[in-house]
């Protein structure tokens, strides 16, 4: 396993948006502009509310207590979206971890922020990184293929006698008292 650094966070998010060219916000992101960018955070902005999202937008857009999020965003300078710019259209190789988490968070890239990317384990990683349709999937590719042969051997008031054969020499007694 790879040990995962801020570099591997920076990379992994840039080979996403490549891969995807900005997934869901691909008619923002594909071409990015600072216009579009920051369009594309004011269509996000109450659609896309995961755990840690508020303190993503909070770090990149400072804003002041009480304040109408919309309208701070589309304050905002143009020039304040540039280094996101270069970045997506590599004619940066850096930008600030704010810059990076504002990306991670328009193309939805998980686990983010930086802090939970460094702690997840890579189980986690794998079912964060599926989209909900295909949770179904990976549930069943966790799910026990056989199923047990089960019958009830005895019940009466107090509990239930319940055999399982797994396979063919392995046979399991369960009691549940009630």
């Amino acid at each position: 396993m790879n040990q995962k650094t801020s570099l591997t966070y920076k990379n992994e998010i840039l080979e996403k948006y490549k891969r995807e060219k900005g997934g869901e916000m691909s008619s923002y992101l594909f071409k990015p502009t600072r216009k579009q960018i920051k369009e594309a955070c004011m269509w996000l902005l109450h659609r896309r509310n995961e755990k840690y999202d508020e303190g993503i937008l909070n770090r990149f857009f400072k804003f002041n207590e009480g304040e109408n999020k919309l309208h701070a965003i589309d304050r905002v300078k143009g020039d304040r979206f540039k280094p996101i710019v270069n970045f997506l259209t590599g004619e940066t190789k850096s930008t600030t971890t704010a810059n990076l988490e504002l990306i991670a968070w328009l193309i939805d890239f998980k686990p983010r922020p930086l802090s939970v990317y460094l702690r997840a384990t890579p189980t986690e990683e794998i079912i964060q990184d599926r989209s909900p349709t295909s949770l179904s999937s990976i549930k069943k590719e966790l799910e026990v293929v056989e199923t047990p042969e089960t019958k009830v051997i005895h019940r009466n008031d107090k509990s239930i006698t319940i055999i399982s054969q797994i396979n063919p020499s392995l046979k399991i007694t369960t009691i549940v008292s009630l």
